[in-house]
């Protein structure tokens, strides 16, 4: 069906003719049809369509007369369009096709990459853009026309097309702006304060209202360019070729920089695409009152913390300032607040080279710069690879955070034939199969044309090693030392591996080598890499031992970069000495990962540890893994820590690690292995009398019985939890640690709130206060994380907007995915609860979608988004189910499997499959009932019930379980109502014997489109 541009309809590839839509409103009810998830409606949602004057006895005629008229135009093809209980099918048992549901699922897909395309969502937009039903003026066409027109507005946008987004909404203040970033970058001054003229003046007329902040200081900045003439662009031969735009746009940086608008600078390629050269070419052509720092992220087994920043705060011009003891010695709290001081002392240059291979504390560091730089004068380039991200690593998620009219991003592409011909001195033919060959990749072409040779290499590593092949033997022996150092060595460092200058100078002055005063590298990362690969494996050990040695003799060398050769060295001794300091360092600046990894590294070396050492090694890596959501890892970790811990009987490891164990527990198996960890934990402080030890292990089991992996809106009162807490309270307050004060405060609150005491709130927003003391953002988010699910369980919804929106950014400036993943889940609970079934479904999808390893609360997202789907009808709903119950790590939890079998108790119910208690239902309703999970128990029976199957009722239903169990309608109402829970309010309503109240939860549940609800409590 094409509804995009106009209406026609194809069947089996034959058009129907337009004669057969003689009738409009039969047209109109498959076009309504036809955009309606499932292409399904309940029968009173299609005459508010498209009858909506009149009333329900005159308009159903008409809406059979229609259907009659409709099934005539789609003849022959049976079935096509039903009315069947009082649900109208368009499509049922045909596949169905709608360009603009194509359309949207396209631009999606194109929307959710991260970043988007430009190139593919122009592509996809078309110019001009697809227009929904265009002749349609029936008011019902409104809201899907609109949805449409965000959407293409949404791809304008990503592709940059500014003036076609205009066209389509002329107040579209972003469109506005980015005309005027596009101005600025190009340097066009007239150009630009003509489109800001435009903009104030469609504002005032349209909205009546004036241009923000953002589009004076572009204003401001288009104003101060110098209009003399272009700025003088540096070359660095013709390596530059194709380049100029994006030299320009840095430059108009600059000038806004100057003005006092910062900005983040995105330079992005395939390697050797020339995105260092763009960037040295940048700094050479700067004013002498700009400061310069530039710095480099390494490809170490675990890269240096804060390694791009350790080497500005290394340069001279930074010898003034206290930023290098800080970033030695400071925790990361004391470290960003220095770094964006010491960037932003006055117009400043900041360069940081291949961020792929960032350690954490790097990723953090610019992710909280990027979001300071608007107010000062910082041009901060980074330069990164684009090709060959995969969705779980890290930097995938900070380019998708991201966003604001101060970010820039300059995608560089690969050389036309011409520019290959121009670089080359080739003649066309010649130019046109060194392109093919090279890809017109800028790096490629070069060594292609300093080998020389007649014919042309096929790879890189070809071109490379045939350029070295012809240089002397030492040069050669030297270059092989020198490929196993990352990014480039000191000149101490090379001048200490060859065996005299000569083969140092040979090989600079033969190109392969460029150096200063300070250090050598190799022409490109991809030479260096050439060369490396080009080794065996005895060489490859040997060289990373050589320069082991020399490292080890200079004071203050990197510990990371003793780590990587040592590792790489099989030097074990070494490895064994360095990891355990260069892990803990990175974990003090939060480079969870690289901590993790370095005592990976360490732990499976053959150089032995005594067992204390290694159980608390074990330990340190299990928290680091929890930190990044590595829950297995994390799990296994700390079940290596406590059983060494046991055998050495060593306490203070025991301490340490059965908490984490307990922490990780909960996502990576579920509460029941948590509670386990967590009440040992107490048990052992309480034996050793180790107060702060008692205080975290008692935090850590009133977190194990309180509601956190619940995404019911129904609370569990909890007595284990909140005495747990309160306990934790007394000791926290009397050791004076205002850390521990806060989580204990978190969960006694949250276990007030589950017994209806509202005061609970207010120990809550009190802990959010006091974590504010804590360095470490986790225990913040944490806080946040539980009250926002009291919230939900309250039904105070607006305040679970609130709390999530303060918690993500939190959660993702100290990468607690967990965290993270938590509050989203709580978000879309809460939205599924009040109705907004759109934006749930949205936020699970892409919650699903997300990389990384989420433990137990993946099912619990697929049970509550298999649960929407199938109350829409939707046939996807079963196959998400499955998923989740086919993760047999997370369902071995009896909690995890009866939310589970609740969802899929529903889903028998809906679809009318389910007609007595199947083996797995009885089996959960067993477990939940025994491990005391109330709430779990009484939902799965009342699911049981209405699908006629007989249960008798749990123990003690809580909240509005117990007056819906009971058959109390106008109590359990209700009590759904104060929930804001409106599907379980309905259903109850549409099961009452008062009409009223029938009426009202049949309406109800049509506004929530839950079309396979109304025929099941028929």
């Amino acid at each position: 069906m094409r509804l995009l541009d106009g209406f026609s309809v194809r069947l089996d590839g034959v058009p129907v003719e337009d004669a057969a839509w003689h009738r409009r409103k039969s047209a109109e009810l498959v076009q309504l049809l036809a955009l309606t998830p499932g292409a399904r409606l309940h029968r009173e949602r299609v005459v508010d369509a498209l009858w909506p004057d009149l009333p329900l006895d005159q308009a159903l005629p008409r809406l059979h007369k229609a259907a009659h008229f409709a099934r005539r135009a789609l003849s022959p093809a049976e079935g096509i369009l039903e009315l069947r209980q009082d649900v109208v099918a368009l499509a049922g048992g045909h596949t169905l096709r709608v360009d603009a549901v194509e359309f949207e699922a396209a631009a999606r897909r194109a929307l959710d990459q991260v970043p988007p395309d430009p190139r593919g969502c122009a592509h996809l937009v078309g110019d001009p853009p697809p227009v929904l039903l265009p002749d349609a003026l029936e008011d019902w066409i409104d809201a899907h026309r609109e949805h449409h027109k965000a959407l293409v507005a949404e791809l304008l946008a990503a592709a940059g097309q500014w003036e076609a987004l205009l066209r389509l909404d002329p107040v579209n203040e972003a469109a506005h702006l980015g005309l005027l970033r596009s101005a600025l970058r190009r340097g066009d001054r007239t150009a630009g304060l003509r489109a800001f003229d435009a903009m104030e003046r469609v504002l005032d007329e349209e909205l009546q209202v004036a241009p923000g902040p953002g589009a004076l200081a572009l204003r401001d900045a288009l104003v101060a360019l110098d209009t003399s003439g272009p700025p003088d662009l540096p070359r660095a031969g013709n390596a530059l070729l194709e380049r100029s735009g994006e030299l320009e746009s840095l430059h108009a940086c600059v000038s806004a920089a100057q003005a006092g608008r910062g900005s983040l600078v995105l330079v992005s390629g395939d390697a050797g695409v020339g995105k260092s050269a763009l960037a040295r070419a940048f700094i050479d052509g700067l004013a002498g009152d700009v400061t310069v720092h530039v710095g480099s992220c390494d490809d170490l087994v675990a890269p240096r913390s804060l390694g791009p920043f350790q080497d500005m705060a290394a340069e001279p011009a930074a010898r003034d300032s206290d930023v290098r003891g800080i970033l030695e010695a400071g925790t990361m709290p004391e470290v960003l607040p220095a770094l964006l001081a010491f960037l932003g002392r006055g117009p400043t240059v900041a360069v940081v080279e291949d961020l792929h291979w960032a350690d954490d504390a790097t990723l953090d560091a610019m992710r909280y710069l990027a979001r300071r730089l608007a107010t000062l004068p910082v041009v901060l380039v980074t330069t990164f690879r684009s090709s060959g991200l995969a969705d779980d690593h890290p930097l995938t998620g900070l380019l998708g955070s991201l966003l604001g009219e101060n970010v820039v991003r300059l995608p560089l592409e690969s050389l036309s034939v011409t520019a290959v011909r121009d670089l080359g001195g080739f003649d066309d033919d010649e130019a046109a199969e060194v392109h093919r060959i090279t890809g017109g990749n800028p790096f490629f072409v070069t060594e292609v044309v300093a080998a020389g040779d007649d014919a042309v290499p096929t790879t890189v590593r070809d071109a490379v090693l045939g350029r070295i092949a012809v240089l002397p033997p030492e040069v050669r022996e030297l270059l092989r030392k020198l490929s196993v150092v990352p990014g480039g060595a000191e000149r101490w460092l090379a001048e200490a591996l060859a065996t005299d200058s000569e083969p140092l100078v040979t090989a600079e002055a033969s190109g392969v080598l460029l150096g200063d005063a300070d250090g050598l590298s190799f022409r490109h990362e991809l030479a260096r890499r050439a060369v490396e690969s080009s080794l065996t494996g005895t060489e490859l050990r040997a060289a990373h031992r050589e320069v082991l040695d020399v490292l080890l003799e200079v004071p203050g060398a990197s510990r990371a970069r003793l780590v990587h050769h040592a590792a790489l060295g099989g030097r074990f001794r070494e490895l064994v000495e360095i990891g355990p300091e260069a892990a803990a360092e990175a974990a003090r600046q939060g480079a969870h990962r690289q901590c993790a990894e370095i005592l990976r590294l360490v732990l499976e070396s053959p150089h032995t540890l005594s067992d204390h050492e290694t159980a608390r090694l074990w330990w340190e890596r299990s928290y680091s893994s929890y930190v990044v959501n590595r829950f297995d890892a994390a799990f296994t970790s700390a079940e290596t820590a406590v059983a060494l811990a046991d055998r050495v009987e060593d306490r203070h490891v025991l301490m340490d690690a059965l908490p984490v164990l307990a922490r990780a527990a909960m996502f990576a198996r579920g509460p029941e292995a948590a509670r386990a960890a967590a009440q040992r934990a107490v048990d052992v402080s309480r034996r050793e009398k180790d107060p702060a030890h008692l205080a975290a292990a008692l935090t850590e089991l009133a977190r194990t019985h309180s509601n956190l992996p619940s995404v019911s809106v129904v609370a569990q009162p909890s007595s284990a939890s909140e005495e747990a807490a309160i306990e934790a309270l007394e000791i926290a307050l009397d050791l004076d640690r205002p850390e521990l004060v806060a989580r204990s405060l978190c969960y006694r609150g949250e276990a007030r709130m589950s017994r209806g005491d509202l005061s609970g709130f207010e120990d809550l927003e009190r802990a959010v206060e006091l974590a504010v003391s804590d360095p470490r953002l986790e225990t913040r988010v944490r806080c946040l994380v539980n009250a926002a699910g009291s919230a939900f369980r309250a039904g105070h919804l607006a305040d679970v907007e609130r709390l999530v929106a303060t918690g993500l950014p939190l959660a993702e400036e100290c990468e607690f995915y967990a965290g993270q993943y938590r509050l989203r889940l709580t978000r879309a609970a809460a939205r599924a609860s009040s109705g907004a079934w759109d934006a749930a479904v949205d936020e699970l999808e892409d919650l699903l979608r997300s990389p990384g390893d989420p433990g137990i609360m993946a099912p619990l997202a697929r049970s509550i988004l298999a649960r929407l789907l199938a109350r829409r009808g939707q046939p996807q709903a079963g196959a998400v189910l499955a998923e989740a119950r086919a993760d047999e790590r997370r369902t071995q939890s009896a909690f995890v499997t009866g939310v589970l079998e609740v969802a899929a108790t529903e889903l028998g119910w809906l679809d009318g499959s389910l007609a007595e208690a199947t083996p797995a239902a009885s089996d959960a309703l067993r477990r939940v009932t025994a491990e005391g999970y109330a709430v779990v128990a009484a939902e799965l029976t009342a699911y049981l019930r209405r699908a006629d199957v007989p249960v008798d009722a749990p123990p003690d239903p809580p909240g509005p379980w117990a007056p819906t169990l009971a058959g109390r309608t106008a109590e359990a109402v209700a009590a759904w109502g104060r929930l804001g829970e409106r599907y379980e309010r309905a259903v109850v309503q549409a099961g009452s014997a008062d009409p009223a109240q029938r009426d009202e939860g049949l309406k109800t549940l049509v506004d929530l489109g839950a079309v396979a609800t109304i025929p099941a409590v028929d």
